[in-house]
């Protein structure tokens, strides 16, 4: 097995919660020396960004790496959960939403997870996720994404292609950024990154940039990307929270490290909001744009996780 290209040696946590880092790595189909190379000079030829963010690790990892260690499924695995048992598993909230989106009671056996749906539609999993359907028909629902074709419903239409096209002969690359700015002026940096995307080729304009690269959302979402992708952490014993900033800010504040395992290996929850009521939620999106001050205060309004009957 082909082990990782180490071109920027990760240069260790700031768990100083001064920062936050983004992981941020490229989708096959988009994986390459250009991609990168827009992605870097959209940082370096911009004093905005010049000082504020940098490059702490880079790394290029080849296909039989991440399908030897199951990176993908690990990664996707709540979304994999969806896509087999669609409707089966949708919890009470889940289920009250839809009914309120689409007007329609709901029905477990017409909300189909992707891996049925190849079946009953007989598209192939590039077609499944290319199926393009107005917001009227699509729903995103504790980041979940369900959408309409014809009488029924698909969920996570996109894992089989994203299952699909991560192959033993696919290599993608992996950067860590260290960030010194409001999430929201990070932001405008991965608008920046882009539009040159488009402009250099890379991108079709009206393709959503998440469809190039994937980057972190969120601090919880950090400490999943990290035990994923930061090399050197081996997904099964979980061992590296205290490697990765979030984890090392977060055990600096008592948690310990099974709390965090737990958290990012069932991050759908039950929290209180600040009316007092019990919501339901993911922790990836709760916790989005806040910094790690903010995404421990959203932990500890967190009342239970849920728990799929698949679990």
């Amino acid at each position: 097995m082909k082990q990782p290209s180490l071109l920027v040696p990760y240069a260790g946590p700031d768990a100083s919660g001064d920062t936050f880092d983004v992981y941020m790595y490229l989708r096959p189909e988009t994986n390459g020396v250009l991609t990168e190379s827009v992605i870097m000079k959209t940082i370096v030829n911009d004093s905005r960004w010049k000082e504020a963010v940098k490059l702490v690790y880079l790394a290029n990892y080849p296909g039989d790496f991440i399908q030897t260690r199951h990176l993908i499924e690990h990664h996707y695995r709540l979304k994999i959960t969806f896509a087999r048992y669609g409707g089966r598993v949708f919890t009470p909230d889940m289920r009250v939403e839809f009914e309120r989106k689409f007007h329609q009671e709901f029905e477990e056996d017409k909300v189909m997870g992707a891996f049925d749906a190849l079946v009953y539609t007989d598209l192939d999993e590039e077609a499944l996720f290319s199926y393009r359907v107005h917001d009227d028909d699509m729903l995103v629902s504790l980041g979940q994404n369900i959408k309409r074709y014809g009488d029924i419903w698909i969920v996570n239409y996109d894992i089989p292609a994203i299952l699909h096209r991560n192959t033993f002969k696919t290599d993608i690359a992996v950067m860590v950024f260290r960030v010194n700015l409001e999430w929201m002026e990070f932001n405008k940096l991965v608008d920046m990154m882009s539009r040159h995307m488009v402009e250099a080729g890379v991108l079709a304009p009206d393709t959503a940039p998440s469809r190039a690269f994937h980057h972190s959302k969120s601090p919880w979402e950090q400490l999943l990307d990290g035990i994923d992708y930061l090399w050197g952490v081996n997904v099964s014993d979980g061992g590296a929270e205290d490697d990765i900033s979030f984890g090392a800010f977060m055990m600096s504040r008592g948690f310990s490290r099974n709390q965090l395992k737990d958290a990012i290996r069932r991050p759908l929850v039950v929290y209180e909001d600040d009316a007092g009521n019990k919501r339901e939620g993911n922790i990836f999106e709760l916790s989005s744009g806040m910094n790690y001050r903010d995404a421990e205060v959203a932990w500890k309004k967190v009342v239970s996780t849920l728990i799929l009957p698949s679990d």
